[in-house]
């Protein structure tokens, strides 16, 4: 007899070389963005005179460029992410939460329905990692301090694969659900 078990686990996803390149071409560009509108400023009373055009400029400009770098903060602030895996009686639910603010449900899978599932390194030694996906979720750390697993499974008649970390205490309860794939 199983009884209920609910495990809840939490990850932070670290940056990669590919997020820093990213949030160092939001910056750049947010720069060059200002500066162009902050000459333009400087411009703007030489061509029509010290007077209201030049004003309304100068008015415009400044919180157009404070504008400019609140949104390359909110676009480099999409990039901390937090995943939070929650078991429930063999129903895994992967959800994303960005900037500990906006959660959206990744996914919703039944671990009965695992196909495939094991550690990340033995993955790329299988014979069938050649296999097309129809949606591959990365929700895994991509840190050292984690073992990265996968889980293969269909959903609505579509194959995907799953990319995570979960715990010890959530395999054991994987391997009561779903005896045969979880070794």
């Amino acid at each position: 007899m199983v009884t209920d078990t609910f495990v809840e686990h939490m990850i932070k996803q670290k940056w990669q070389k590919g997020t820093i390149l990213k949030c160092l071409l939001i910056i750049t560009i947010a720069f060059f963005l200002a500066l162009i509108l902050l000459l333009f400023a400087m411009i703007t009373p030489f061509a029509f005179g010290v007077g209201p055009v030049s004003q309304m400029v100068t008015y415009i400009v400044t919180p157009l460029v404070a504008g400019i770098f609140y949104g390359a903060y909110r676009l480099i602030s999409r990039f901390d992410v937090e995943y939070e895996y929650a078991l429930t009686n063999g129903e895994l639910d992967v959800d994303k939460i960005i900037r500990k603010k906006r959660r959206s449900r990744v996914i919703s899978i039944d671990s009965k329905a695992f196909i495939e599932f094991g550690k990340r390194a033995d993955e790329d030694k299988s014979v069938n990692n050649k296999t097309e996906y129809a949606r591959v979720i990365d929700a895994s750390a991509h840190s050292k301090n984690f073992e990265d697993y996968y889980a293969v499974f269909f959903k609505n008649g579509q194959k995907i694969k799953l990319y995570f970390n979960p715990t010890l205490k959530m395999i054991d309860i994987f391997k009561v659900y779903a005896p045969r794939v979880v070794k």
